[in-house]
C-alpha cells in the first residue's frame, strides 16, 4: 500500500513538474496564441508559489535519488523523472521571475515569492457617496481612507478609473489596490462612471462624468483627510485611457477642470485601432466590439469620434509627469501604444516613463503594481507623503 501511495506521489509530482514547465515555455510564444495568453495571464498570479512547489520537488526528489544511491540501489525511472522535470521547471522559470524581479526593482518597486501578506483581496471602502446624479441614477465615488497616518497633515489624493473595456466593471473592481495606496499614504477616491452599452456609447458621458467627479473630490478632499492641491490620477486598462484623456483635454486647455500633478496607469488602452483588430484575452479569435461600443459604431465611420477620444493627440509640454507599467505579453491592449505614447510626450518637452513587465498579460502582479505606483508617486514633487 505504501508502495503505491508513493508512486502515485510520483507521478503527480510530474504531473505538476510538467505543467510547470509547460507554463514557464509557453510564455515564450507569440502574443496570440492561446497557451500564451494563458501562460501570461496566470504568471503574474501564481509564479511565485510554483516556484516554491518546483524547490520543494527539486529537493525532494534529488535527495531521493541521493539516498537510493547511497543504499547502493538504483533509482526508478519515475523518480528520475521527477528529478530532471523539476529541474528543468525551476531552470526555466526561475530564470523568468529573475529577470522580471530585476526588472521591476530597477524601477523603484519590489516582488518576492509569497507576494505582499499585506495586499488584502477583501477590501472595501470606508464609504461610498455620490457626486453627480444622471439618467435617474446616482453616479458615485468609493472613499478609502488612510487610518494609520498622522491627522496633523492632509494625505495627497489618489484618484482611480476603473477599467472594463468602457462597458464593465466598477469602483470596486480594484478595491485592493485602493486600500493598499491609501495604507501608502493616500486618501483614495475611485469613480463610477457611466458605462457604454449597444445603445448608447460613452465616448462622451464617461469624461463627462469624470470630470463632474474630479471636480467633486477637489472641492470634497478635505472632508476626509486629503490635499485637493495634490492630486495623483490612476486608472487602468480603458481607466487608463480616460486618465490620460481627461488630463491631456484640461492640459491643453479644451476643459476648465482641475489638473492632476500626475498620472499613473496601468496597461491604457491607447492604441485603439489595434485592440479592435487584435484584442484577444483567452481567445483565440480577436474579442468583438469593445471599441465599437466605446465610440457607437465602426472605427471607419466614427474615425472623428476615435480622433477625439486618443490623448496622444493632446500632447503637450503642458502635460503633467506620466507613469506606465504595461505588460509586453499583453494581448488585449498592445504595449506598442503605451511606447508611441510616452517617445511622443517625451518628445514634446514633457516627462514620460514606461516600466515593461517582460511576461505580464493584461494584468499585473499586485505587490509590482503596489510597489511601482506609489514608489514612482513619492518621487514626483509636490506629492510627497508626509508621516
Amino acid at each position: 500500500m505504501k508502495k503505491k501511495l508513493f508512486t502515485v506521489g510520483k507521478i503527480l509530482g510530474i504531473i505538476l513538474a510538467s505543467l510547470c514547465l509547460l507554463l514557464f515555455l509557453f510564455i515564450l510564444g507569440p502574443n496570440h496564441l492561446i497557451t500564451t495568453q494563458i501562460s501570461s495571464i496566470f504568471f503574474p498570479l501564481t509564479a511565485g508559489h510554483l516556484l516554491i512547489l518546483l524547490i520543494l520537488l527539486t529537493i525532494l526528489s534529488l535527495g531521493l535519488i541521493g539516498w537510493i544511491i547511497k543504499q547502493k540501489m538504483k533509482p526508478g525511472k519515475l523518480i528520475i523523472t521527477l528529478a530532471v522535470v523539476s529541474v528543468a521547471a525551476l531552470l526555466v522559470g526561475g530564470t523568468e521571475w529573475v529577470i522580471e524581479k530585476h526588472i521591476v526593482q530597477k524601477n523603484g518597486g519590489e516582488v518576492s515569492l509569497l507576494g505582499d501578506k499585506s495586499i488584502s483581496m477583501k477590501a472595501k471602502p470606508d464609504t461610498q457617496v455620490s457626486y453627480a446624479h444622471k439618467n435617474g441614477k446616482d453616479l458615485t465615488v468609493s472613499i478609502y481612507k488612510n487610518k494609520s497616518k498622522s491627522t496633523k497633515h492632509k494625505q495627497p489624493v489618489y484618484v482611480y478609473i476603473h477599467g472594463g473595456g468602457w462597458a464593465s466593471g466598477d469602483s470596486e473592481s480594484s478595491a485592493w489596490l485602493h486600500r493598499a495606496m491609501a495604507d501608502k499614504g493616500y486618501v483614495a477616491f475611485s469613480i463610477n462612471y457611466r458605462l457604454a452599452t449597444d445603445g448608447q456609447p460613452n465616448w462622451q458621458t464617461a469624461t463627462e462624468d469624470i470630470i463632474d467627479a474630479i471636480k467633486w473630490i477637489k472641492s470634497h478632499a478635505a472632508d476626509y483627510g486629503g490635499d485637493s492641491d495634490h492630486i495623483l490620477l490612476s486608472g487602468e486598462s480603458a481607466g487608463g485611457q480616460l486618465a490620460l484623456l481627461y488630463t491631456g483635454l484640461v492640459s491643453s486647455g479644451k476643459l476648465n477642470a482641475p489638473l492632476p500633478d500626475a498620472v499613473d496607469v496601468m496597461y491604457p488602452a491607447l492604441d485603439m485601432t489595434w485592440t479592435a483588430k487584435n484584442g484577444r484575452y483567452l481567445s483565440s479569435s480577436v474579442v468583438p466590439g469593445i471599441v465599437e461600443k466605446y465610440i457607437g459604431g465602426s472605427l471607419t465611420t466614427h474615425r472623428d469620434r476615435l480622433e477625439t477620444v486618443s490623448p496622444e493627440n493632446y500632447i503637450s509640454d503642458k502635460f503633467p509627469p506620466v507613469y506606465i507599467i504595461h505588460g509586453q505579453k499583453d494581448s488585449l491592449v498592445t504595449v506598442t501604444g503605451s511606447e508611441k505614447f510616452v517617445r511622443k510626450l517625451n518628445k514634446a518637452g514633457g516627462h514620460a516613463k514606461l516600466v515593461k513587465i517582460p511576461f505580464a498579460n493584461h494584468g499585473i502582479n499586485m505587490q509590482e503594481v503596489v510597489s511601482l505606483m506609489s514608489n514612482d508617486a513619492k518621487k514626483i514633487d509636490g506629492l510627497t507623503i508626509k508621516e
